[in-house]
Order: structure tokens, then sequence, then C-alpha cells
């Protein structure tokens, strides 16, 4: 059957139509040869009855005199028919009452029993016992026992007759089947060339052309449809590669310019401390701009593209029944639907690529707002605008939204509707980022199943409370009291810098950063408290 399975369509087709022809002939010799068998022994058998009834009607005279000499005589003119081996008379008691046995045929009891008349083969012989009458009345038995020789003779003659037929039936097909083949395996082979040259030499541009209307011209035109598919979203998929790349260089290159003109202002004028927690700041956008870049490489790295060349490696390694493949085989047969799945993935990947793009750019400017900001401030103090509180918390859940959904943490918002602010911006969206990254970690940490994350903006008493309140590990009561000090962390990585430059940053805009935690285990809830201006002085 392997070796079957390797050979070419075309001595496939070839191989098929003999085997069919082959069986078909036996089938119709075997029925000839049978019907010959049951006609001859059939002929036979009323031939030589009507013999034996001749024989036992001239018989009836010597058995009612009882004359077994006259009855012998009868019955031995049976000798002229050469396959008459030997018969004999019986009385009404069974007895034999005349026999007869022709030369040179002997056998130990070479007369049965009387049995009821009627005909039997047996022991290469046929045999047959008939009554004998007299003017209605039953005086005896004549058996008669015929050779099967001239039915052997006759078998043997049928078969030579049908192996001659079978063999030149059989050569006919085969010229026959060699000339017809190519109908099916012409367009077949030409379609597996086209596959081979798709497959080594990855150029979707080959198109099989089209011999003919039936399945194998609906195969064509679907082969030639998935090839165009695929240029289709190998084309998408390298310009969006192409992209990529040009926009992660350039983000590459603007973070390294970035990078340079903080150390140079700070350096200039000697802020040392506001060098830190911009770059701490910075370094909280750029965790979010590295799972973009992560997701997007890991993106690419998963695409569905590289199922492309799986199918066309099936498709060559079935190139020699590529028709029987498509048409029967259940792995063919959903080539063309994986084809379409195929097209659904690569349309999927390319929009999580632009979505996770945009998200890189948001971050990058972000980050550019970051340091304008931190420039601005350190030269000429902080700047205000008019910000919506809610909006702010959603920007910092949304820069933290990778980390968090990766970690599995449950966000929970419970807002209360507040006025809109004048307040430094950029300043609380950094204290919020922070402590929106400082309760994913402590989540994490905990091992928990149900990790969650609460964010509540209330209202109340003149001051704006922005609560962050996780189920995480925790805090220990003796790091309360110095959570907030510079370069004290309990989070292997961690440097330290960002609860102390959030805390400053609160005081500075007169409001507070606190932390509350029932201990290990028990979670923690820090507030950022800010003044909300009454409305006379709100435009200030």
């Amino acid at each position: 059957m392997l070796n079957f399975r390797n050979l070419s369509l075309r001595r496939k087709q070839t191989l098929i139509i003999l085997l069919t022809s082959t069986i078909t002939l036996l089938l119709a010799c075997a029925a000839f040869v049978g019907f010959e068998v049951l006609n001859f022994r059939e002929e036979l058998a009323n031939e030589i009855s009507v013999m034996a009834q001749i024989a036992g009607n001239n018989c009836a005279a010597a058995l009612d005199f009882n004359d077994p000499k006259a009855a012998t005589d009868t019955i031995g003119a049976l000798r002229v028919e050469l396959p008459i081996a030997n018969a004999c008379v019986y009385n009404r008691r069974g007895e034999v009452f005349a026999q007869y046995q022709r030369e040179g045929k002997s056998t130990v009891s070479p007369f049965p029993p009387v049995q009821l008349p009627g005909h039997e083969f047996r022991d290469k012989q046929l045999r047959i016992f008939l009554p004998i009458t007299m003017q209605g009345e039953k005086v005896g038995t004549i058996y008669v026992a015929c050779d099967l020789y001239e039915f052997n003779d006759r078998l043997k003659h049928f078969a030579m007759i049908a192996i001659l037929v079978l063999g030149i039936s059989l050569l006919a097909a085969f010229f026959l089947a060699a000339r017809l083949q190519r109908v099916i395996s012409g367009p077949v082979l030409q379609l597996a060339q086209a596959v081979r040259m798709v497959a080594v030499e990855k150029n979707y541009s080959v198109r099989a052309t089209k011999q003919s209307n039936d399945e194998l011209g609906q195969l064509v035109d679907g082969f030639n449809e998935m090839l165009v598919q695929i240029q289709a979203r190998d084309t998408a998929l390298q310009t969006a590669r192409d992209n990529l790349e040009k926009r992660v260089a350039e983000r590459t290159r603007e973070l390294e310019n970035t990078h340079k003109q903080l150390v140079d202002a700070s350096r200039r004028g000697g802020m040392a401390e506001i060098a830190t927690n911009v770059l701490h700041n910075v370094g909280n956008v750029l965790n979010s701009v590295n799972v973009s870049t992560g997701l997007i490489a890991e993106r690419v790295k998963k695409s569905r593209a590289s199922s492309l060349a799986r199918v066309v490696v099936l498709l060559q390694e079935h190139a020699h029944d590529l028709g029987a493949f498509i048409t029967n085989d259940p792995k063919g047969k959903n080539v063309p639907a994986h084809l379409a799945q195929l097209s659904e993935y690569l349309l999927a990947d390319q929009g999580v690529l632009v979505r996770e793009l945009g998200s890189l750019q948001r971050n990058v400017e972000h980050i550019k707002e970051i340091v304008a900001m931190q420039q601005n401030y350190a030269t000429f103090g902080g700047v205000k605008e008019m910000i919506d509180i809610v909006n702010l918390v959603e920007d910092s859940l949304r820069i933290n939204e990778g980390a968090l959904s990766r970690h599995r943490v449950e966000v929970v918002r419970e807002f209360e509707t507040v006025p809109t602010m004048n307040l430094e911006k950029h300043k609380i969206l950094q204290i919020l980022v922070n402590l929106v990254r400082n309760a994913k970690h402590a989540c994490d940490e905990s091992e928990r199943t149900d990790k969650r994350l609460t964010v509540r903006v209330a209202n109340g008493d003149g001051r704006i409370a922005i609560s962050l309140i996780d189920n995480g590990v925790g805090i220990p009561p003796e790091n309360l009291t110095r959570i907030f000090n510079h370069g004290f962390t309990t989070r292997k990585g961690g440097h330290g810098f960002g609860l102390h430059s959030g805390a400053l940053a609160a005081k500075e805009m007169g409001g507070s950063l606190t932390v509350h935690s029932d201990g290990p285990g028990q979670g923690a809830a820090f507030t950022l408290e800010l003044p909300c201006p009454t409305q006379e002085n709100a435009h200030e």
C-alpha cells in the first residue's frame, strides 16, 4: 500500500483501471463458467435419465417373467454410451436382478442400495435411480452411473477460453487507460508543478492554467484564488513589518535624544533630584512602551503567516495525488476553509499591530510631555491647566492597561462626579501611574487568583480624594512610616524614587499622598488628596 501511494498519479490511474477491469472480467468469466456448468449438468442429467427410462421400460417384461438374462442383455446395450460406467436392475424386493459393468471398470461395491427416484452428482459420477413400471404397477428399479470426464474436459475448454478473453481484454484496457488517463493526470500534474514552484521559489504570482470546467477546473480556480489571497496577505504583512521597523527605529531615536536632553539639562542646572524623578517617571511609561513593543514583537513572531508555508508544504507532499487529496482526504477538504481562516487571522494580526503602534506612539508622546513639563517646572515653576480628574485617572489605567491585563488584575471603578480643577496635569498623572504600577506588583506578588484593584474618586470637605486600593501582599506596620522616604523599597529591582517624588509633588500642589494597610496579606490603600477650589477662585 505504501509503494502504491508513492506512485505517480498517472500510474495510479492506470493500475486502478486495470484492477477494475480485471475484477469485472473475472466476475463475468466466473458467471459464464458457472452458468455453463449448471447448464451442462442439467442437460447430462436429462440425457442419461431418458436412456435409463428406455432401458428400464425394456426390462419390465423380463422382471415380470423373472428372466434375468433378458434384463442383462437389455441393459448391456448401454455399452455403446462410453460415459456409462455401470448399471443394474433391482426387483420388487430391492435385490439386484441384472447388472452391467463397463470393461476395465471395477469397484468393490458398484451398486448402491435402492434409493428414491432422482439423480445426484457424487464421487465424480452422475447417479440416476428410476422406477420400472408395467401397466401402472412398479415392478422394479433401474440404476445408471455415468462418469464425468467429458464434463471435466468441457470445463477445461471453458477455462482456456476465459483466460484468453481475460488476457486480450486486459491488454486493450491497458492501452486505453494509458491514453485516456491523461485527461485527468495532465491538469493535476500541471497543478502540482505550480505548487512546487510556489513552495521552492516562494513566488505567489504563479497561476495554474485552467483546462476544463469540471471538478479539476474548480480546483484550479480555488488554487489560483488561494494564491491571490496569500499574495495579498504576504504583501500586507511585509508592509506592516516594514512600517513597524521604521516606527520603532524612529521612536528609539527619539527616546535616545530625550534621554540625552534630560541628562544635559540636569547637569547644566545642577538639578540631580529632578533628573532622578524625570528618569523614574519616564521609566514608568517606558514599561508600557516595552509592553507594547513586546506585544508587537510577540505578535509578529506568532504571526499565522508561517501557516502559509505549512499549507504549501502540505500541498507539495500530496503533489502526486493532489486531486484525490483535495477531493477525498479529510485534511485536503479542509484546505480552502483553513486558508479562509488564515486570512481572518492575518487581518486580525494587522489590526492588533496597528492598535499597539498607536499605543506606542501615545506613550512616546507622553514621555515627551513629561520631559517638557519637568523642564518647564525646573525653569519656570509649575504649569497649571483645567483638567478632568476622572479622565486623568482613566489615562493612568490606560497606560498600565497592558501590564494589568497580562497579570490578570481586575480593575473596579468607583467614580463620583467631581468638578474640573486647575492643577498640574502631568504631576498628577505621574503619581497615579506609579501608584497603579505598584498596585499591580503587589497583586502579582500575592499569587492570588482574584487579583483586584479598586480605583475610587470622591469629593468632600473641599478636597478631591483619589484612592487606589489593592488586595495584594500588604505592608508591614514598621514600613508604613518610611515608605515615602527617598530610596526606600521592598521590591527586588526597585529604586525607591516613585513614592518619594509622588509625595513631594502632592505636597507642592497643596495636597497629600497617604497610605493605609492592615498588615501583610491584607492589601494596601494609597490616597492622593488634592485641594478642590471654590467656584469663585476656580479660574484664578
